[in-house]
């Protein structure tokens, strides 16, 4: 599922810390992150890491939308609150390595 290694980019996947010296991973790249649900109910809380990288942003929304598809036949169980998130992000976006449920925003 990467994209970026048959065109000659390489990963550039790494760990830092925020500005609030919380632990969070990303990349130079378009990158497509996991967030697993890790928390107890009542208390929303996801591990998140980066699945895939990409080139541009067409192919991260389409390699983000593969992960969904194949990620939604166990979360149909799930209580919404419970599911695990797909998020597309643009190169250098952070993404903490435990955070909250990421909500939409309305367009």
């Amino acid at each position: 599922m990467d994209a970026l290694l048959g065109k000659g980019l390489t990963r550039l996947i790494r760990e830092t810390f925020n500005a609030d010296k919380k632990l969070a991973v990303t990349s130079d790249h378009w990158h497509v992150v996991h967030a697993r649900w890790s928390g107890a109910p009542g208390t929303p809380s996801f591990d998140c890491s980066i699945v895939s990288e990409h080139a541009d942003s067409t192919s991260a929304v389409q390699a983000a939308r593969e992960l969904k598809l194949a990620l939604g036949p166990g979360m149909a169980s799930r209580a919404r609150e419970t599911r695990d998130q797909v998020i597309v992000r643009r190169p250098s976006a952070e993404s903490l390595k435990s955070a909250g449920r990421l909500e939409k925003r309305k367009k």
